[in-house]
């Protein structure tokens, strides 16, 4: 059995993904695969290509790729599989770089590379989150229901049919229990719509998915806004700080571990940042073969 790392480097376009990944090639010890992934809901099946003429392909070969391929897939529940059955995979390594979207889902370490930000832009942003039509109105229908006279079995009736009914005949305590929780959570449907329409933080469009990065490297090419590009890194450490951030974006089961953000200039083999975020990545492809 094959025991490889995976890593996924993404980002926006132009942000420096490249760069990076040819940085983490450079001198690296592990057998490298990547791959340039895009997800296309056209396509009705999965494509690889390594055409010669790629030069983001040509760039990995040359950083030290044991091979490279471009991978378009579409979202299906086969794509892990296709993904594993493409002949980039057939190939031996240690580890594996997926650039671009996702096709797997888990990997060992999640990359974001951002470019520094202009002076105007926020990575965190606050939006109002409203309910789905459908969900406003079966909370109407509900708190309507149970507000009508009349017995709440023949309610039950309407809603699941004589069985559910003859259920609720044998059980006139459960019944009667049922109509207060019932009652409880639909009492007011007006204050819960409201609720559902506060504002709550978001990420900016521009960096959705550094939310979910283990290492997040800034992008400063030639010293170009560092200000802008050190309020970023800050930020991104202080949303799993800030309770309230953690929450809205997070989520209660969300991932709270300490993140790695630096600021680096990707484009200089001698920047303390690009040499930080280099050796956390190698770090987490080196336990999978020892």
């Amino acid at each position: 059995m094959i025991e490889r790392a995976f890593v996924h480097v993404g980002g926006s376009p132009g942000s420096g993904k490249t760069t990076f990944i040819e940085a983490m090639l450079a001198g690296a010890d592990a057998l490298t695969l990547v791959a340039r992934c895009r997800r296309d809901d056209t396509l009705s099946q999965a494509r690889e290509g390594a055409p010669r003429t790629d030069a983001e392909l040509r760039r990995y070969r040359e950083a030290g790729a044991t091979s490279a391929a471009v991978y378009t897939f579409p979202a299906q529940p086969s794509g892990i599989d296709d993904f594993f059955m493409t002949n980039l995979m057939m190939n031996y390594s240690q580890a594996v770089v997926l650039e671009g979207d996702n096709p797997l889902g888990y990997v060992d370490l999640r990359v974001f590379v951002a470019p520094a930000p202009a002076e105007a832009d926020q990575l965190f942003v606050r939006r109002t989150r409203r309910q789905s039509p459908d969900a406003d109105a079966g909370g109407v229908a509900l708190h309507r229901l149970l507000s009508e006279p009349g017995d709440l079995v023949e309610a039950l009736t309407r809603v699941g049919g004589e069985r559910l009914a003859e259920l609720a005949r044998a059980n006139p305590a459960l019944v009667e229990k049922m109509r207060a929780i019932l009652g409880e959570v639909s009492a007011e449907p007006t204050r819960a719509s409201a609720r559902g329409s506060e504002k709550h933080w978001y990420v900016a469009d521009a960096y959705v998915g550094i939310e979910h990065a283990g290492l997040v490297v800034v992008n400063s090419r030639h010293g170009g806004n560092r200000r802008g590009a050190e309020a970023l890194v800050a930020d991104v450490v202080r949303l799993r700080k800030d309770k309230e951030l953690a929450a809205d974006i997070l989520g209660t089961g969300g991932n709270r571990i300490p993140v790695t953000a630096v600021v680096a200039d990707l484009a200089d083999p001698t920047d303390p940042g690009r040499k930080k975020a280099v050796v956390r990545t190698r770090r987490a492809i080196r336990p999978a073969h020892p």
